[in-house]
């Protein structure tokens, strides 16, 4: 609505009057209609519903002031403004005229200038009423949409609105909520404390600043429903800058805040047990050592500890009894260990298998060495229980032996303490088993071997050439033409080697894998040749372009691991090297674990990699367990392949391996060959690929 626009009915008894008003507001650029009564104006209301009614006070029928009345107690006209036009000697009338909703009033004789001026100024205040009002109901619609909570309150702190999802998260409704703080309102309590938290609405309201609460839970009016919020608070100003109230936004996370709670759980602990796992177990070590004095003499302890007889169970029950045993076992070291008040700050942590860590923060050697007593003396005593499904009942006494290592601080790294303990453990052992042995400086030579190792294997993780990788190529027997070009293989295997320093050489894996196996650095040492291998392939393309498959030792420590997993699969990602050309190949003794490694093979087979079984036929094997996993090759034990031309029964094997992998749709590969008549057997059999010294020798990557 414009001022040229808009429509003004005229309400006069007298036409003179009447015709000259109408004459002046038609001048002026208004439309116009009249009535010459009151009855008449409301009538002419309902059927036209002028923008402004200019009416006469005193009129016959029904006069201007009853009229007035009459119209604003209608809905549509609640927001009409209607001008009264009295004679100057009846004033009485102007007090009755505002009573019954008028906007104003004019005296007769009417000067038009007054009038015109008049009239403009409340068009021009209606029309802005009306953008505020629209405004403000675009405000409504929106807070009473949006998925966030808001509730408003005044320069005071007292609440003034909630919308709709504010009522639902807290149970006030705005009519019950109008005039209480907020914090009677909005009552939150701390996640981790579940002590009350009063919102800082002074930051907001006398500071002007923005506030936002860390991890809130809000508590519903009822007392009993609560939910995970995240919030922010932020002050409302009015035109000048002036702080007139605040404005407070929130929205439900509850379902959010489990998830991500969920995940860091299962990234620090054990799914069977509960207990800490592996990794978080060496970050709490680690971080003890960091924040511990470097000097003073502050102690703490590590105990290493080793079930015995646990394969007795898994081997007579099953895995489904050793994993109940594993969780009543670790159920009862955390009581025991709750039971000894001393003990305030300690890490309990399932390291795999049945091993187990306790690290013991500010406790002396003989305090750890009291604590491990008991727990030896429990776990002696416990007796396990199992009944199969067919009803047979087993009764089983185990024991555990415990390695003891006391911590100075400003003593030694994480790596070569757990190594200690482990030493500690496997002395224990040796000693008879379900004893405590506290770590000495003559242990085992064997122990300290692996030690050395250990502290080795870290120290070449560490150089720029500590490690360097070897290929062996891999060729095709039912292919002709299958040749190796000079550098640039088909098909390859990496080989990890070692550099020893004191002798100048380099070092086969079997002479530091069982360490690295034993000590838990096995998937450390497989993502570094995954790393190295990738970066090299994106050096030399002319190496990737002839390259058709590229195979790739994986430990079954790395195979069980999804932190380990998730960094491959970035490293894959980032590199940008076709993951169809990359073939893990993994021991078949790891096909005891199918739930890790169907779970391991299913994510990477989705980019693309390919696997293979290793050794295949050095251990009691079974074909059912590939019909559960993407394998693509299985690599025949070098053992099988060399006897092959002497022993019939070898031979047999690797035939009938061959021709059931192949009815499976699995290639086979032929390991270890040595010499020409081997090859020429395997070509017979029907073997898909070999490799070996009498094809190629193991070449360093250049």
């Amino acid at each position: 609505m414009t001022s040229n626009s808009a429509h003004i009915l005229v309400v006069d008894d007298a036409p003179l009057t009447r015709g000259l008003l109408q004459q002046a507001l038609l001048k002026y650029g208004y439309s116009v209609e009249t009535a010459q009564n009151g009855q008449q104006a409301i009538d002419s209301f309902l059927a036209h519903h002028p923008d402004l009614i200019l009416m006469d006070a005193n009129m016959p029928v029904l006069d201007g002031i009853s009229a007035c009345a009459r119209i604003k107690a209608l809905p549509e006209a609640k927001y009409l403004p209607i001008l009264i036009v009295t004679a100057l000697m009846e004033r009485e009338w102007v007090d009755r005229a505002y009573a019954a909703g008028a906007t104003d009033y004019i005296t007769k004789p009417v000067n038009l200038d007054v009038l015109r001026n008049r009239i403009h100024y409340i068009l021009q205040a209606k029309r802005a009423e009306e953008a505020l009002f629209d405004e403000k109901e675009k405000a409504q619609v929106t807070l009473t949409s949006i998925c966030d909570g808001v509730i408003t309150t005044n320069a005071e702190g007292l609440v003034e609105f909630l919308n709709p999802v504010a009522t639902n998260l807290t149970g006030w409704t705005t009519q019950a909520a109008q005039g209480l703080p907020l914090n009677t309102v909005f009552c939150i309590i701390d996640e981790k404390t579940q002590q009350p938290v009063d919102v800082p609405m002074e930051c907001c309201l006398e500071e002007g600043k923005r506030i936002k609460i860390d991890n809130p839970v809000l508590v519903h009016r009822d007392r009993i429903n609560r939910f995970a919020i995240e919030d922010s608070g932020a002050p409302i100003r009015d035109r000048h800058g002036k702080v007139i109230g605040a404005v407070l936004v929130f929205n439900d996370v509850t379902e959010k805040r489990k998830m991500t709670q969920a995940l860091a759980y299962r990234a620090t602990h054990d799914a069977l047990t509960g207990l800490y796992n592996r990794d978080e177990f060496n970050l709490q070590l680690e971080l003890m050592l960091q924040e511990a004095p470097r000097d003073n003499n502050t102690e703490h302890a590590l105990l290493y500890m080793d079930l015995d007889q646990f394969k007795i169970v898994n081997d007579t029950c099953g895995h489904e009894a050793g994993d109940q045993l594993l969780k009543d076992v670790s159920f009862l070291m955390k009581k025991k260990i709750e039971a000894h008040t001393c003990f305030k700050q300690t890490t309990l942590a399932r390291l795999g298998g049945d091993e187990f860590a306790l690290l013991l923060k500010n406790c002396s050697q003989q305090k750890a060495l009291t604590l491990a007593h008991h727990l030896r003396e429990a776990i002696e005593e416990y007796r396990f229980f199992w009944e199969n499904a067919q009803n047979e009942q087993s009764l089983f006494t185990i024991g555990i032996s415990i390695g003891l290592v006391p911590i100075l601080t400003q003593q030694i790294n994480s790596k070569s303490l757990i190594a200690m303990a482990d030493t500690a453990c496997y002395t224990a052992k040796n000693k008879g088993r379900n004893t405590v042995h506290i770590y000495q400086e003559n242990d085992s030579e064997a122990s300290h071997k692996n030690i050395k190792w250990v502290t080795l294997l870290n120290e070449n993780l560490e150089k720029k050439q500590g490690f360097y990788l070897f290929y062996q190529s891999i060729i095709a027997l039912q292919q002709k033409n299958d040749f190796i070009l000079a550098g640039n293989p088909k098909r390859c295997e990496i080989l990890l080697r070692m550099k020893i320093d004191s002798q100048k050489q380099l070092v086969l894996p079997g002479a530091f894998l069982s360490a690295a196996t034993r000590y838990h650095l096995m998937p450390t040492l497989d993502r570094w040749v995954i790393q190295t291998l990738l970066e090299w392939l994106k050096t030399q393309p002319k190496f990737l372009t002839q390259l058709t498959l590229c195979s790739i030792n994986l430990s079954g420590y790395s195979l069980s691991s999804q932190t380990f997993l998730e960094t491959v699969i970035d490293d894959i990602d980032n590199s940008n090297i076709p993951a169809n050309k990359l073939c893990f190949e993994i021991q078949e003794t790891t096909l005891r674990n199918l739930t890790d490694i169907s779970y391991f093979m299913n994510a990477l087979k989705k980019r693309g990699c390919r696997f293979a079984i290793d050794n295949f036929g050095s251990s009691i094997a079974s074909f059912s367990a590939f019909k559960n996993i993407p394998i693509d090759f299985l690599k025949i034990d070098g053992r099988l392949i060399n006897n092959i031309t002497h022993d019939p029964v070898d031979y047999a094997m690797v035939k009938s391996i061959n021709e059931i992998a192949h009815l499976m749709q699995i290639k086979t590969i032929a390991e270890h060959v040595e010499n020409g008549i081997t090859l020429e057997a395997l070509k017979k059999i029907g073997l898909d690929y070999a490799q070996g010294y009498w094809i190629e020798e193991p070449q360093a990557l250049q």
